[in-house]
């Protein structure tokens, strides 16, 4: 309101005033009339001029200041948070402008730290999203390598347990051999010891087996380990056909010195065939498990390239089978030589058995790993799909947060505070 709108409305109010209290002073006084209206004229034009100078400072106090203290409100409202109250020209007010003006300041203050925040927030809204994707899409690779892997290993228990019945197979074979070649030499041990007692005792043939070291990395997956058993089968495997050619190979000789022998070694001659026909089967067999381990062998390789491992240097002990031999000085009888024979045969079916026996112990230990593989890839796949879940949850929360800290920054843009 203007300084003359206030001035008349006050005097509005205080003229009427002035003339009733005059007039009822002359009356009460009992006043002529010229006295009255001389009084009634004078009483007015102090009250007026009393009238003029009481607006005139309560509209400087009081009226001008709150139209300034109004538009500072009207500015807030606005969103202007610059705008400030002039302390000097709010007189009687200056209480409520120095208040209004803190409050400005401290709304700017809160406002530019909420903008700060929701920067920030949305900031590491976003790369929080990009970390969870890239670690989704990685864990996608990862269950994906490990079904891979698990399938594999499946297919490779499969043919391990395959191999394992053949050799079982075999195992009974070798035991049959060892057996018959053990009931022969204790048979013709009598005749031989009476045959042969001027004669050098038989060297017998000594086979030992290289250990079979494998340098591998301590990091290196299970699926390699597999592979070098496998490998060390193989080499077993390739011993005992050896073994069992070598079988046939005596007992052939011992079927030739068996038919020198006359009607002596009638006898010998049919526990040789016998012999030689469970050398082929246990040959046989030995190529068959050879075939299943070269199976095995390619199902490993397949599942270390789907693990993407990269195996390091394997030293493979070759085995050195030494067979020392002493050459007989003489031939006495046929018997003696085919007993001696027969001596060679039985220690080289106890050889074999002893082979097949490590090749069951040592394939039973595959399987049992191969099993623990497999369920400890189904665990891993169910950790990493639950992961992936929880990464997806994460990717929506980040979502979510990067939608609300957006629409707390559109808040603050209304107000003015930059």
């Amino acid at each position: 309101m203007s300084l003359g709108k206030y001035i008349i409305r006050t005097l509005i109010v205080v003229i009427p005033g002035v003339f009733l209290i005059t007039l009822g002073v002359c009356i009460g006084n009992k006043l002529s009339f010229r006295a009255s209206l001389l009084t009634i004229v004078l009483t007015m034009l102090c009250g007026i001029c009393i009238g003029i100078l009481s607006a005139y400072l309560n509209h400087k106090k009081f009226i001008a200041p709150i139209k300034g203290i109004v538009n500072h409100i009207h500015s807030l409202q606005e969103g202007n948070l610059h705008t400030r109250t002039d302390i000097a020209k709010s007189g009687m007010l200056k209480g409520i402008a120095i208040s209004l003006n803190e409050m400005s300041d401290a709304w700017q203050i809160i406002i530019n730290k909420v903008d700060e925040s929701a920067q920030q927030v949305a900031a590491l809204s976003e790369e929080l999203s990009a970390e969870a994707n890239q670690v989704a899409e990685s864990s996608n690779q990862v269950t994906n390598t490990i079904h891979k892997v698990a399938s594999e290993t499946e297919r490779q228990l499969q043919s391990m347990e395959e191999s394992f019945e053949i050799v079982s197979l075999l195992s009974s074979g070798s035991n049959q051999i060892a057996e018959n070649a053990q009931s022969v030499s204790t048979s013709s041990s009598n005749s031989l010891h009476i045959a042969s007692e001027g004669n050098e005792k038989i060297q017998k043939a000594v086979m030992q087996m290289n250990s079979i070291q494998q340098t591998v990395n301590k990091s290196a997956a299970i699926i390699t380990e597999l592979g070098e058993r496998s490998k060390e089968i193989g080499q077993i495997v390739k011993v005992i056909t050896e073994i069992a050619d070598q079988t046939n190979l005596l007992a052939l000789n011992a079927a030739i010195e068996a038919a020198r022998a006359g009607d002596h070694g009638k006898g010998f001659a049919v526990v040789a065939d016998e012999v030689r026909k469970l050398a082929e089967q246990s040959a046989l067999s030995s190529e068959q498990i050879t075939r299943l381990i070269q199976a095995t062998q390619l199902e490993t390789s397949n599942a270390v390239q789907s693990m993407g491992q990269a195996t390091r240097e394997v030293s493979e002990g070759i085995a050195a089978v030494h067979f020392a031999g002493a050459a007989f000085e003489s031939i006495q009888e046929s018997i003696a030589q085919v007993t001696k024979q027969l001596q060679e045969v039985s220690s080289a079916s106890d050889q074999m058995s002893s082979g097949v026996s490590q090749i069951v112990i040592s394939m039973q230990e595959m399987t049992e790993v191969s099993e623990n593989n497999v369920a400890g890839t189904q665990t891993v796949s169910a950790v990493a799909e639950q992961q992936l879940i929880s990464i997806e949850e994460i990717t929506k929360s980040t979502a979510l947060l990067a939608t609300m800290s957006e629409e707390l920054r559109q808040l603050t843009m209304r107000f003015n505070n930059k």
